[in-house]
């Protein structure tokens, strides 16, 4: 316990409130920060009133009792060496209610930075001069770790919504160790399952994601967080990725993931890359739902097309993709949509109609640190690539807005913590 010691009426009723304040915690160690006039006028009745043998008093003098930078860097000090001594700032107990007003100040600041455990003020009646009447006293405390607890809770709500998950997870971590409120602590677990199932999904683990947000079970907490009803759209997306490698679902998630990157993170080549791949997956996407991929363990192989069903001419114009040491006959982006285009379909026709933007567009993404080359991806450019791939996917036959909706992640309203 640290208590500051001030100066009254011949200290005697400054001494009655400190002893009172100490009884009340009945501390193992004490220490009594103090100016040359309380030692003189106050501390001498104190050691009267309290034992001094038992309570081990330490006492440290304040040179300056009315600068308060100072005396908040000495009780830091004082609060640090504590713990260097092997004391828990969950179990100090600062009383502020004596000493000049710098010094309560002083002490104040020091504790809320060090985050010891509890502030004492000593209340209760006052009498002539506004001094506390003996017998009338009480205890009014203050806990910061639940300021804080709950400080840090509100910023892992703020990384949450910006998709920082691992970092959310970090703070929930710290938060945690400050408060056993059981209340706060299912928040915090909540909040920490939502993270791990998210961050999974973040980086395409839609197995694992899904496994881990159907067991979020707290149902009201979610929706009066306002995410109960996005969490349900996120599952059924989830579901089907999980069970299918070609889905809408899939197709809008890839395209989530590259806003996320650009707009939220603007990692504008991370975003382009993944792009890149949403075109790509457009035209697999088609080329699957026409049967022409090899099956390997009931797996379509993207790198293998069935020649066989084909017709006789693009048969043979699309055998000379074949690998010569695996015999799979392969093509990517361009030869997707190439074959799309050969065999009539919509989405050929549409790349076809725009096959210079698209070309001109990746052409920036094979320059990319991340490709091939040293450029970085300007906004600009994820602008425009972002708005040809979206004009792409407005020629899918998809109902848009609902699949979309089902794959956006959630953000917790704020103001449901407050």
């Amino acid at each position: 316990m640290i208590v500051s010691v001030g100066t009254g009426k011949e200290g005697k009723d400054i001494a009655h409130g400190i002893c009172f304040s100490i009884r009340q915690n009945n501390p193992d160690f004490l220490i009594f920060l103090t100016t040359d006039e309380s030692r003189k006028t106050t501390l001498p009745f104190v050691f009267d009133d309290c034992d001094r043998a038992a309570r081990k008093p330490k006492e440290i003098k304040l040179n300056d009792p009315d600068d308060v930078e100072k005396i908040t860097l000495d009780c830091q000090g004082v609060i640090k060496g504590l713990v260097r001594d092997g004391y828990d700032l969950a179990n100090m107990v600062v009383d502020y209610t004596s000493g000049t007003k710098a010094m309560s100040a002083g002490l104040c600041i020091a504790s809320i930075r060090e985050k010891v455990g509890a502030l004492i003020y000593i209340s209760g009646k006052r009498g002539e001069g506004g001094r506390v009447i003996s017998g009338t006293e009480r205890a009014l405390s203050v806990v910061p770790n639940q300021i804080f607890a709950g400080d840090l809770f509100k910023e892992a709500i703020d990384s949450f919504n910006i998709y920082h998950f691992d970092v959310t997870l970090k703070i929930l971590t710290e938060a945690r160790d400050m408060l056993s409120d059981p209340d706060f602590l299912k928040n915090i677990q909540v909040l920490e399952i939502l993270s791990k199932a998210y961050a999974l999904w973040d980086r395409f683990e839609v197995g694992d994601a899904f496994q881990i947000l159907k067991s979020v079970r707290e149902e009201d907490l979610l929706k009066r967080w306002g995410i109960g009803k996005q969490i349900e759209l996120n599952k059924q997306a989830l579901y089907q990725e999980k069970e299918h490698l070609f889905c809408p679902e899939r197709m809008f998630d890839l395209l989530e993931n590259a806003r996320r990157r650009g707009d939220e993170e603007r990692k504008f080549d991370d975003a382009v890359a993944r792009l890149y791949r949403v075109c790509e997956y457009i035209g697999q996407h088609e080329l699957n739902k026409l049967g022409l991929y090899k099956i390997k363990n009931g797996i379509p192989d993207t790198s293998d097309l069935e020649l066989s069903k084909l017709p006789p001419h693009l048969s043979e114009k699309y055998c000379k993709y074949t690998d010569t040491h695996d015999g799979k006959a392969k093509i990517h982006l361009s030869g997707n949509y190439n074959l799309l285009f050969d065999l009539n379909h919509p989405m050929g026709n549409f790349f076809k109609e725009n096959e210079i933007h698209f070309k001109k567009l990746m052409g920036f993404r094979d320059l990319s640190i991340l490709a091939h080359g040293f450029n970085p991806v300007s906004e600009r450019t994820y602008k425009d690539v972002l708005e040809l791939i979206e004009n792409f996917i407005r020629n899918e036959k998809f109902s848009e807005t609902d699949i979309q909706q089902r794959v956006k992640f959630p953000r917790i309203r704020i103001e449901t913590i407050l």
